[in-house]
């Protein structure tokens, strides 16, 4: 009697083209083939897929946030279970195995993680984004771009402030901070005839500087302002969480997206890097006594519970007793910061659980209203 064999898959997104690999469940290829990123190419992958002899247990793919959104929308919609793999995880294991770089090598390595994890993520942030994430992910994404500009023009315009003459130098305030610098030298600089060309050359560009760096900030300042009212709209309750603001609930929704697509607390903490892993030995059949930090996961999420977790230790009374509780139990101060940002992890994605679980009770109450 035959039996019906399984089997994984594995996309390479990029910006025109994709390519996919199948591997059976015992890591043979069985096909791999590349598609063009538009509506026919879509089709054809998913005939692609129809037309493989294997049942699809599961579908890897990288950058499904970014070049492979598309795909994981019209894979999702029918009905396949996509996963998100890193592209340090085929990277190591290409590195690992000196194998050549190629989209249909690459492939074959996500292919590789998806058949040997099954734990992976989910992949995708949203199955149906509504309008209002994605006017939060645009004004994210502008407002990132805007401060970094923002930063570039005071990282270089300290580096032309160095370089001015000593003489005005003495007259800018005494301030490591680079913009009351620049304000001061509005004002205008004493005998400015007796300057190189150079060096009113020099004072031109910060003046300009100053400006954009101006203009800069009031751009930032008006998208800020947008955000509550966004954030109000989505439900969205995460600015109770101590040292959480509108700006880093705006992250967090947009880097985490649909938080229903995180069925328990340690897949999330998996997926953004919060659960720490074992590094120990000899300890036989007992318990790890020692982890390490991931270095896998959502660096950016990552990164956000850390700053709430800093946060939290200078001002807030029940992190103070927690991490001092975890130091008196034999923990190092890193081992408590560890344990504090994974219980920081679970208010998280429990906070955004309750909302869209609030969210999801008030649509149809609200769309019949309407009606």
């Amino acid at each position: 009697m035959l039996t019906h064999e399984h089997g994984v898959a594995g996309i390479d997104p990029h910006k025109n083209t994709a390519t996919i690999a199948v591997l059976d469940h015992r890591g043979g290829v069985v096909d791999n083939k590349s598609f063009s990123i538009t509506k026919g190419g879509i089709d054809e992958l998913l005939t692609f897929l129809l037309g493989v002899e294997l049942t699809i247990d599961r579908i890897g793919i990288e950058g499904s946030g970014f070049l492979g959104q598309p795909l994981v929308l019209a894979l999702a919609a029918a009905g396949y279970d996509v996963r998100e793999v890193q592209a340090n995880r085929t990277a190591e294991r290409r590195k690992r195995r000196r194998r050549a770089k190629t989209d249909a090598e690459d492939a074959e390595a996500i292919a590789r993680e998806a058949l040997s994890d099954p734990e992976l993520p989910p992949a995708g942030k949203h199955t149906a984004p509504s309008p209002t994430w994605q006017t939060l992910t645009v004004i994210r994404d502008w407002r990132e771009s805007l401060v970094l500009q923002r930063v570039r023009l005071l990282t270089e315009s300290e580096a032309v402030l160095v370089t001015l003459p000593v003489a005005i130098r003495a007259t800018l305030p005494s301030t490591s901070r680079v913009l009351p610098q620049l304000q001061s030298l509005v004002d205008g600089v004493a005998n400015p005839d007796l300057l190189s060309p150079a060096e009113r050359l020099k004072l031109d560009r910060l003046a300009a500087s100053l400006n954009d760096i101006i203009t800069l900030t009031a751009r930032i300042k008006e998208l800020d302002r947008q955000i509550p009212a966004l954030l109000s709209d989505l439900g969205c309750t995460l600015t109770e969480v101590r040292g959480v603001g509108v700006v880093t609930a705006m992250d967090l929704l947009v880097e985490i997206g649909d938080p229903c697509r995180f069925t328990t607390e340690a897949q999330f903490a998996r997926w953004c890097g919060i659960a720490p892993v074992a590094l120990s030995s000899g300890e036989g059949h007992g318990p790890a006594r020692r982890h390490r930090l991931d270095l896998g996961g959502n660096r950016a999420v990552n990164s956000i519970l850390h700053i709430v977790h800093v946060t939290q230790v200078r001002c807030h009374p029940p992190a103070k007793e927690y991490m001092a509780k975890r130091v008196t139990d034999n923990k190092t101060k890193r081992e408590a910061r560890r344990s504090h940002k994974r219980q920081l992890a679970n208010i998280i994605i429990r906070h955004m659980w309750t909302d869209a679980r609030r969210s999801t009770a008030t649509t149809p109450t609200s769309s019949a209203a309407a009606a």
